[in-house]
């Protein structure tokens, strides 16, 4: 039986129940039949105007009541992103209130859950794709290794040099894939401590001094002298520096110059990356910090790479409660920075 059939029954049941003692009240005082039946109208026209009124007063209640069923009714078909009307009194707008938050909440979490399984399917086909090389090229040495066709002492060296390249290449990806993962599902703990920011640029500068002298460019640093200690995860900030220079060098021509910033601003410490390449295009900058994505679109040894650095750097960043971005007219060069807060100390005080 429905709410509203129910409440009839219990308004009707009440009146009659009232009006049958009202008759006997008027029996029992002994007054004139006129007035009995005046008496009794007007208990029947205030009985009327109780159902009157109390017909009106519950029908925005059982309009939001039907309007909630309704949708949901349509969230049990997959149907998630609805909202009803806030409307009637205050319980059943704060229940109208509940209702839409809760689905909004759902269609968040269903929205994520699509996002999860395109993510996966990405995943599964771009990691296939960055396997297969190297997989291919580790076989085909193996196997001539293994039928000694390859006689020569030189080329044999040759070729185990190059499965182990192509095994770090392997290995490197696994813990890419790996790392973004943990970095995603917050399973990475905030632990900063204070840092020595001009050695952490050094040391991670150090790493490319080859790779500089082979293209013939050159980096230039501006440091500013009022950075000194930061509170940061060192290992985790050197990746996303490593990163941005290991782009910069990729993608800049030869014989030209990276500018290296490093400065306190807004009591934050900003690092940028400058190079004089081609740039990224402006209606890629949105796309560029997505997995697996690549501004070049092809796959060739000159701009390799798993297309996670760039994800992974702003996971980082945003684990250090800071920013990250690019800027670039799609031209001349790009600049990549970030900038998180030089005190963590709060932070650091909830975690510990």
């Amino acid at each position: 039986m429905k709410l509203r059939t129910l409440l009839i029954i219990a308004n009707g049941s009440s009146f009659l129940l009232l009006f049958v003692f009202l008759i006997i009240s008027y029996d029992q005082m002994f007054i004139d039949d006129d007035i009995i039946l005046l008496l009794t109208g007007i208990t029947l026209g205030a009985g009327l105007l109780s159902s009157a009124v109390y017909w009106f007063i519950t029908s925005p209640l059982f309009k939001s009541v039907q309007q909630m069923t309704a949708e949901a009714e349509r969230m049990a078909k997959g149907e998630f992103d609805i909202k009803v009307t806030e409307a009637g009194p205050e319980e059943i707008k704060k229940l109208a209130n509940n209702f839409n938050h809760m689905s909004q909440q759902i269609n968040d979490m269903f929205q994520e859950m699509k996002q999860s399984e395109q993510f996966k399917s990405q995943l599964i086909a771009n990691v296939s794709h960055d396997l297969r090389t190297p997989l291919s090229s580790i076989h085909s040495f193996v196997a001539a290794l293994n039928d000694d066709i390859i006689e020569d002492a030189e080329t044999r060296k040759r070729y185990y040099d190059t499965i182990l390249a192509e095994t770090e290449k392997l290995s490197f990806l696994i813990e890419e894939v790996l790392q973004l993962s943990q970095l995603e599902n917050k399973k990475v703990p905030f632990q900063p401590v204070l840092t020595s920011i001009d050695q952490l640029v050094v040391e991670t500068l150090q790493q490319f001094e080859r790779k500089l002298a082979e293209k013939e460019i050159e980096i230039k640093v501006e440091f500013d002298d009022r950075i000194s200690m930061v509170a940061i995860m060192p290992l985790q900030i050197k990746r996303v520096m490593t990163n941005f220079i290991q782009n910069a060098i990729s993608f800049s021509p030869e014989k030209t110059n990276i500018m290296v910033t490093v400065k306190k601003q807004n009591n934050n410490f900003y690092f940028s990356v400058s190079d004089e390449g081609k740039g990224v295009p402006v209606e890629e900058q949105d796309s560029i910090f997505q997995r697996f994505y690549r501004v070049e679109k092809s796959r060739s040894k000159q701009y390799g790479g798993s297309g996670l650095g760039l994800s992974i750097s702003k996971e980082i960043i945003e684990l250090h409660h800071g920013q990250i971005g690019v800027q670039s007219d799609g031209f001349s060069g790009s600049k990549f920075w970030f900038e998180v807060p030089i005190s963590n100390s709060e932070k650091e005080e909830e975690i510990h």
